[in-house]
């Protein structure tokens, strides 16, 4: 069970010391809009770098320094291979990170930390539901960020290894570490990045990700809180297909012209 593997009633695991941002009224304002749509370019590299690490699988036995950095150099020589590809169909970067997705990262347990007492209420057929929309919406939500703006792939890739630095050590809790990391983007001051991974059958997953002190995981749980209340978690279900969708048509649409 995931609640066994990295306790997820366990005081403090939503990291309360993150910087918490005021929730939104509308379901597809997330508080980590601001990391997309920031004027900062510091910011929005941050951002594309996170919708290519999310695509990487991981590998067995490594320590999550070691697979983190792998992801850097694999990510890399992606970007290169399908840089041509992407200028013609850039719906293609959505279907090579959902492809690789789901093995890298622990989406239910991202599911169940976002969604709270509204999971353990939830039925089978909505977890289900919820998991795939939410996975859907992370990546296509970030991944757009480098299709609006498509000079950050070359961008990424004049940087190379140099992308992201990763520290020794980290700061581990039974099988779960948090890695603290610098991004360094090709202008601005380095972002301060923390990967928060669990180890589950002898690999490392991800189950959430801070930029600059701002979680994933706790900003979309506090957007999905108040809209859970305010329509119930069908609906929610059912406008993040929607969303999902539209962002889908507007890629192929600016492929297209």
């Amino acid at each position: 069970m995931v609640e066994d593997s990295i306790n997820i009633a366990e005081p403090g695991f939503y990291h309360p010391g993150s910087k918490r941002i005021g929730t939104t009224n509308g379901l597809y304002q997330e508080d980590f809009t601001l990391l997309r749509h920031s004027p900062f370019p510091s910011r929005l590299f941050v951002t594309a770098l996170l919708a290519l690490v999310f695509a990487l699988p991981a590998t067995a036995g490594e320590t999550p320094q070691e697979m983190l950095r792998a992801v850097t150099e694999e990510m890399v020589t992606r970007l290169q291979n399908e840089k041509d590809a992407l200028q013609e169909r850039p719906e293609r970067l959505f279907t090579l990170v959902e492809d690789t997705l789901v093995p890298y990262v622990d989406q239910e347990a991202m599911s169940r930390l976002v969604l709270g007492v509204a999971w353990r209420r939830a039925t089978p057929e909505q977890r289900e539901r919820f998991t795939k929309e939410f996975k859907t919406l992370l990546v296509r939500f970030y991944t757009s960020a480098l299709l609006d703006n498509p000079d950050q792939i070359d961008r990424l890739l004049e940087k190379g290894q140099d992308l992201i630095t990763f520290r020794p050590g980290g700061e581990a809790r039974g099988n779960r570490i948090q890695v603290r990391a610098e991004a360094h983007p090709p202008e601005g001051p380095s972002v301060p990045v923390i990967f928060s991974l669990y180890q589950k059958e002898g690999q490392w997953l991800i189950y959430d990700v801070k930029v600059e002190g701002v979680s994933i995981v706790v900003n979309y749980r506090n957007s999905f809180s108040s809209q859970v209340k305010q329509f119930g978690l069908s609906e929610v279900i059912n406008r993040l297909a929607k969303r999902n969708q539209e962002l889908w048509e507007k890629t192929v649409e600016n492929g297209q012209s």
